[in-house]
């Protein structure tokens, strides 16, 4: 793999000095699998004593901490690594020397230790006690201070400590790390690039390295590390089909213009680095599209990592568009999906358009939406289950059956429709009731991001559904539960309230634990919770859409349109909302109790 670096930082204090001349270097680094898999040695149980105010304090030896270099595990066991207030610290000869292939001088006289890496190209040096790391003629500011050691139970055996992080990096090696394992890889060759000049007053920040190389998963990741802890509110992204370019603001491009192809690597194509004339530097990554990005910022670190997908679609998000702004809706029924970009993209989307990658997708439209939004409509060659995962500049898209995509699915059915009227009292139909109910309201519960339920509907407008195909809906849509909506009807108009049904030929107990009767109980409960309507029970009946089902089935009498106090609660609309949120808890409760497998 390739790396990037320059080898010198800035002054005490993570200050930027007013002019520092930099020497910018472009290494090549191996690509090595930082795997941790297959190791059987761990440290025994002695401990290290480190010197502190002319006293030694001891730190237990952990065995859950491991270090490797070039995927060997580094297993001495009277200097392990250690970990300071959350800070690697490796001991100088027995790693850096020993393992690592640096030499190093230490004085006693005046505590100066100077550690140079095994090809002689960089040289770092840094006092016993002291916190200040000088490279070449600038200097930064380490975690933790160099210190001196000795096993607690051979106190002859003395050893130095520095902090991994600063010292391994600013040495040239690769550097990883977690809270339990540390990951050195090894330099294979360097070449100078030109020096360069920049300002204090003019930069917040300034790039100085670039990494591109493996992490412990053995995925590709770019590094980049600058001198000071990298803001998120400072950096920005563009993205392209195959590229991702981050801008960082008010920072120094230390390494100069860099324009590479990148041979080595199974993701990475190429890297451009250069600084625009509004004083910010710019990194681009061009990378194989089959991959997806991620980042991650902690302190001084950038870290881009590629992960293969199994998306089915990719797409562009336009600039100024905010990611968590762009919505999608199901069109099953037709074999179609919806996503909604806010504002007119649809000419950002003919030079860019989006990615199919499945057999699933049939084709891929753009047009514009009545409210100006930019509407991408996906067909696909079958019912699909679809997901969307939000990136930085771009999102992706995974099809597949319903069940792959979801967890938790339920078939809502609308009862009657069409040619077939239901009840009717006054101005009231209980088709319509039951539709918009069920569906024009409660359909935004359960389509918001908070929900963990698909929802499914037999009919999303007046159309008629013969009886016994509605049960049948369930296998097709890969269901888990089925809830069907009606209004109940009498003769007397002082009959008021709800009551749910379910069949005593569909009551049988599923490997979640759920049964009919249960679903009904809950659906119960919710529903009167939710518009305090008269509890008529639960109730045992062989309706069609529940007698005829294969899953755990329900039928909400939700009240009755000829009650003389349902009635007029069914003709307001905060009722008939207040009942399509209560129909959605005592669904999302009875998933929450009973999820599916």
């Amino acid at each position: 793999m390739r790396f990037f670096r320059y080898s010198k930082q800035n002054t005490h204090n993570k200050r930027l000095l007013a002019v520092v001349r930099k020497t910018a270097f472009t290494i090549f680094a191996a690509a090595i699998c930082l795997s941790t898999t297959n190791v059987a040695k761990t440290y025994v149980d002695a401990a290290v004593s480190i010197e502190q105010n002319d006293e030694y304090t001891d730190i237990a030896a952990d065995s859950s901490l491991k270090m490797y270099y070039n995927k060997t595990l580094y297993d001495n066991s009277t200097f392990p690594g250690i970990r300071i207030d959350d800070v690697w610290m490796v001991p100088v000869k027995e790693f850096l020397a020993d393992k690592l292939g640096c030499t190093y001088k230490y004085s006693e006289t005046n505590g100066k230790l100077t550690i140079t890496n095994k090809y002689g190209n960089e040289q770092i040096e840094a006092y016993i006690g002291s916190t200040e790391l000088t490279v070449g003629s600038s200097a930064i500011t380490m975690d933790e201070p160099v210190i001196k050691a000795r096993n607690s139970e051979n106190t002859s055996e003395e050893t130095i400590y520095v902090p991994a992080s600063k010292v391994i990096q600013n040495l040239g090696y690769g550097y990883e790390s977690t809270a339990t394992s540390l990951n050195v890889t090894d330099i294979i060759s360097y070449y100078k690039k030109s020096e360069q000049t920049w300002y204090e007053n003019s930069y917040t920040n300034a790039i100085n390295s670039i990494i591109c190389t493996k992490n412990s998963d053995n995925k590709d990741i770019v590094q980049i590390t600058a001198l000071n802890p990298i803001e998120s509110e400072n950096v920005s992204v563009k993205a392209g089909d195959n590229s991702i370019e981050y801008i960082y603001a008010k920072t120094k491009n230390l390494l100069g213009d860099i324009k590479e192809t990148i041979s080595d690597s199974t993701a990475v194509k190429s890297l451009e680095v250069w600084e625009d004339q509004n004083l910010a530097a710019h990194i681009k990554v061009t990378f194989d599209d089959k991959y997806i990005t991620s980042k991650s910022i902690s302190s001084n670190f950038f870290t881009i990592t590629f992960t293969k997908a199994s998306f089915s679609m990719k797409a562009l998000i336009p600039d100024k568009v905010k990611a968590e702004k762009i919505t999608a809706t199901d069109r099953y029924w037709n074999k179609q999906f919806y996503i909604i970009v806010p504002g007119n993209h649809v000419s950002f989307y003919k030079n860019n358009k989006p990615i199919d990658n499945s057999s699933a997708i049939k084709k891929i439209e753009v047009n514009k939406t009545s409210g100006g939004d930019t509407r991408i409509i996906v067909t696909t060659t079958k019912l699909q289950g679809y997901k969307i995962d939000k990136k930085d500049g771009y999102f992706t898209v995974k099809v597949g059956s319903p069940n792959s995509i979801y967890k938790n699915i339920i078939l809502l059915d609308a009862g009657h429709g069409g040619k077939d009227s239901g009840a009717r009292f006054g101005s009231l139909y209980e088709k319509n009731l039951n539709l918009e109910i069920l569906y024009t309201r409660a359909r935004k519960y359960f389509e918001s991001n908070t929900s963990n339920v698909k929802a499914y509907w037999t009919r999303h407008n007046d159309t008629f559904i013969n009886l016994y195909t509605r049960p049948k809906l369930s296998k097709t849509y890969r269901a888990d539960m089925f809830l069907s909506l009606h209004m109940n009807s009498a003769s007397n108009r002082t009959a008021n309230g709800t009551e749910v049904y379910y069949s005593s030929r569909n009551n049988k107990v599923t490997s979640t634990g759920l049964y009919s009767k249960k679903m009904a109980s809950i659906m119960l409960n919710s529903v009167l919770n939710g518009i305090n309507s008269k509890n008529r029970g639960v109730r045992q009946a062989g309706f069609v859409v529940n007698k005829y089902n294969t899953v755990p089935s329900v039928l909400v009498e939700l009240g009755f349109i000829t009650g003389n106090k349902d009635y007029p609660n069914l003709k307001k609309a905060s009722y008939r909302e207040k009942a399509a949120k209560a129909l959605y808890d005592g669904v999302e409760k009875i998933f929450k109790k009973y999820p599916a497998k």
